[in-house]
């Protein structure tokens, strides 16, 4: 089988390059491992409210869980950090599920249940996960959307080796909430809690540093204990989620007619754990990229729009976050609310 471009994973960033390059007129398979677009969850959801003025089109009925306006921080010597940061908290199903059905309705193929195994003699080799079944395909270019633990990444070079660990709930929310809320605490070493509004519910997780030796489900316990007790929440467990955010950096977005985006290429903020904007906005570069002719343009937008932020927060997690004491400067200087964060160091 032969394409103009295959796409390895559907979700957000995937799924924007399906969507383009179909619109574009391209020949587009895109593959992803799960059964269904959009499921299972694997993150908090949120989304900075530009996006939506990009991609109109992806906000359809349903999609938007709830609307915030800001970013609330507790610290743990007492403060109340507030900054803006208006934006959806999403119905991840329904949103990634939209942006493929564009992408199809454009004339991208999809196949489900369908993973990357590697290349064979120019080649390359997919099976499918039921039954075995393998397919040789060629393309000429390669956008490689396969997540925090990319296998084309690490079998074509630079690949994320650190990542951050999440495990989260869905939970009935006790109060109308406008704003998004974090917490900085000594028990969540490397990270934070965070509570996210949608509507009568709310994402409630952490994110923590797998270099301490703690599990993450025992960490999301302890959070939600003080979160229930201040009467964020109520004490039902609706879902149950978790993964793996990358905590290194940029990963060399370009291997010849390869383009990481997303998670596989290491777009997503080291400390914060942000990436669907950054997979929607890396899938659309790469997308316009193939389609000009010029995949060496998307190494150096991808670089100039996301190189110095994301690089910068790595190399301030290296530095200041392998120890979890002191916290009071070492908060101050890891995270974007912070006056502290953006002096040099």
């Amino acid at each position: 089988m032969k394409f103009d471009v295959l796409v390895i994973g559907a979700g957000p960033g995937g799924a924007t390059a399906s969507y383009l390059l179909s619109k574009a007129g391209l020949k587009v398979l895109t593959v992803d491992f799960k059964r269904e677009v959009g499921s299972p969850v694997q993150c908090a959801e949120f989304v900075p409210i530009q996006i939506s003025y990009q991609f109109p089109e992806y906000f359809p009925q349903g999609s938007v869980a709830q609307k915030v306006k800001d970013m609330v921080h507790f610290t743990p010597w007492g403060d109340v950090v507030s900054m803006p940061s208006e934006g959806f908290v999403l119905n991840r199903r329904i949103f990634d599920k939209n942006i493929m059905e564009l992408a199809c309705k454009e004339g991208a193929i999809l196949k489900l249940r369908t993973r990357f195994t590697g290349f064979e003699n120019g080649s390359v080799v997919l099976e499918h996960i039921d039954t075995r079944q393998r397919l040789s395909v060629k393309a000429d270019f390669i956008v490689a959307a396969d997540g925090a633990r990319s296998k084309i990444a690490k079998l074509t070079g630079q690949h994320t080796q650190n990542f951050l660990t999440t495990a989260q709930f869905t939970m009935p929310l006790n109060k109308v909430l406008s704003d998004l809320i974090i917490y900085f605490r000594d028990y969540i070493p490397g990270g934070y809690g965070w509570i996210f509004p949608k509507g009568k519910l709310a994402n409630v997780g952490v994110g923590i540093d797998p270099y301490y030796p703690i599990n993450v489900m025992s960490v999301l316990k302890r959070f939600v204990e003080e979160v229930t007790s201040e009467g964020w929440v109520s004490r039902k467990i609706l879902e149950r989620t978790g993964g793996w955010i990358p905590a290194e950096g940029i990963k060399n977005p370009l291997r010849k007619n390869i383009l990481l985006v997303g998670d596989a290429g290491g777009f997503c903020h080291p400390i914060t754990g942000g990436g669907i904007a950054n997979a929607i906005l890396t899938g659309r570069m790469a997308a316009e990229a193939i389609i000009n002719e010029d995949t060496e343009d998307y190494e150096e937008e991808s670089l100039d729009t996301f190189g110095d932020s994301l690089n910068r927060a790595a190399q301030k997690r290296v530095k200041y976050m392998k120890s979890w004491d002191n916290l009071d400067h070492i908060i101050p200087r890891t995270w974007i609310a912070f006056d502290e964060y953006w002096k040099e160091d």
